[in-house]
């Protein structure tokens, strides 16, 4: 679940008007873009895993990339739970919840921005950081403006960070894509290295 602080001030659904239904709108979309299924680190994969296609590279990868690549497939469930959070908020136009939840995934999507340059040097992982460096920083500025313009109360600004938000979530898919297959082979590596 995302991080929550509580803004500063009095909040009311009124200053926003009609806008969060439009917003809840568009953060639907871009969630329900990124598709159903989420990256989730399965259980270590068996020997006959191994066998049947999930077995690691023939160069194992650095300890750091294994660590960074588990840890960017653990925060794609996280993403789409602060989307759907957004989301709900600005249907209910709950303008905490909804300062809540962008604070929460511009917190987590700034975390994240951390893990990409560890995948990013190494050939195997690097178009996936490649796919994140796209996505994530129209992520951070579209959550990051989402929260600051509700404590501002502009309307205008809402609606611009949830079209930005949209825009780094329409490209997160393509990390989410190329992120689920390392997950395993990382959790295998990981399952390995630990022997």
């Amino acid at each position: 679940m995302t991080a929550r602080r509580s803004p500063a001030g009095p909040f009311r659904a009124s200053p926003a008007g009609g806008i969060l239904a439009l917003v809840a709108l568009a953060v639907a979309l871009a969630v329900a873009a990124c598709g159903a299924t989420t990256v989730s680190p399965s259980a270590s994969p068996s020997p006959s895993d191994r066998q049947g296609g999930l077995a690691p590279s023939a160069t194992p990868w650095p300890g750091g990339v294994v660590e960074a690549v588990i840890n960017l497939g653990k925060a794609d469930a996280q993403i789409q739970a602060a989307g759907a959070d957004l989301g709900a908020a600005a249907a209910y136009q709950d303008l905490e919840a909804m300062w809540g939840a962008a604070d929460g995934l511009a917190t987590l999507i700034g975390r994240l921005e951390g893990e990409v340059p560890r995948i990013a040097v190494y050939p195997e992982t690097a178009p996936a950081a490649a796919a994140y460096d796209a996505a994530l920083p129209d992520m951070l500025a579209g959550a990051t403006k989402i929260r600051d313009s509700i404590t501002a109360k502009d309307a205008a600004g809402i609606t611009a960070g949830s079209q930005q938000l949209a825009r780094g979530l329409d490209k997160y898919r393509d990390a989410r894509r190329l992120i689920g297959p390392l997950v395993d082979q990382a959790l295998l590596m990981q399952r390995l290295l630990l022997k």
